[in-house]
């Protein structure tokens, strides 16, 4: 099969048109995919942008004071510490910073941590669950861990980007969708990041797999990742996942 490839740098770019596609060059023409995780996001041109940097960016655009980010970050955080007392249940264990960042993400915090799945497909099925991507082209991308390993060698602890597999006994969907986080500068996307620091790389560290956002395809590739049992209920094991499932399904209705 062939696939339209723009390999610039550390970053390199693929597109594909069908599924089978997408399944070969993950399986057949990535070398090394086991040191990859994945995440999968509904529109091509979306950066890999963190919620916490959203919310500083949005802070600025409409008129908060400037000053400190390190300060920022900090009480931002301690202010979460705070809030949830009590909410935890009964002699609930301490957790430390990067377990409640997760603890946060996991319930709407805006945090520095991105979602990631050890999964192609798990994440592949993120990229194509919600429907109102007006049609854009949706994209999976892949990390490899072992090159952010070795960048992070040279680089300062605040300048490094963290893989973040938190205690997750406390988080079955964690759990069933093989999830992880990263953890990098705050204001500074992924893909800033790898571009940034592997200026002198010319193999791998992030690929971008863009793929066609149109109906036909996500509905054959949903049918697909249904085979696999990768769906909503799978991955959300609670009421919510039910939900969603449902109204995937409903998706080829008769009247």
């Amino acid at each position: 099969m062939k696939y339209l490839a723009h390999k610039n740098g550390a970053i390199w770019e693929f597109t594909v048109t069908r599924f089978e596609e997408l399944r070969d060059l993950l399986e057949n023409e990535i070398h090394d995919i086991n040191e990859y995780i994945f995440r999968g996001q509904s529109h091509f041109d979306w950066q890999l942008t963190s919620t916490l940097d959203r919310l500083i960016g949005h802070a600025r655009q409409t008129g908060a004071k400037g000053g400190s980010i390190t300060q920022f970050v900090k009480r931002h955080l301690d202010r979460f510490r705070l809030e949830i007392r009590g909410r935890r249940g009964d002699n609930p264990a301490k957790l430390g910073e990067d377990e409640l960042w997760a603890l946060g993400q996991h319930y709407g915090l805006a945090t520095p941590l991105l979602d990631w799945s050890q999964s192609p497909y798990i994440s592949l099925f993120f990229a194509l669950a919600g429907l109102d991507n007006n049609g854009a082209q949706r994209v999976l991308w892949c990390l490899n861990r072992k090159q952010v390993e070795q960048i992070n060698d040279g680089l300062s602890q605040q300048h490094k980007l963290h893989l973040i597999v938190p205690d997750s006994d406390d988080n079955k969907r964690l759990l069933g969708q093989s999830g992880l986080f990263s953890k990098g500068p705050v204001m500074e996307t992924v893909d800033e990041w790898v571009s940034d620091k592997s200026r002198n790389v010319n193999h791998p560290v992030l690929l971008k797999v863009v793929f066609p956002g149109d109906f036909q395809f996500r509905k054959a590739a949903l049918k697909k990742l249904q085979l696999m049992n990768i769906t909503h209920s799978t991955l959300f094991p609670d009421i919510s996942g039910a939900s969603l499932y449902c109204n995937i399904v409903a998706e080829d209705f008769e009247i």
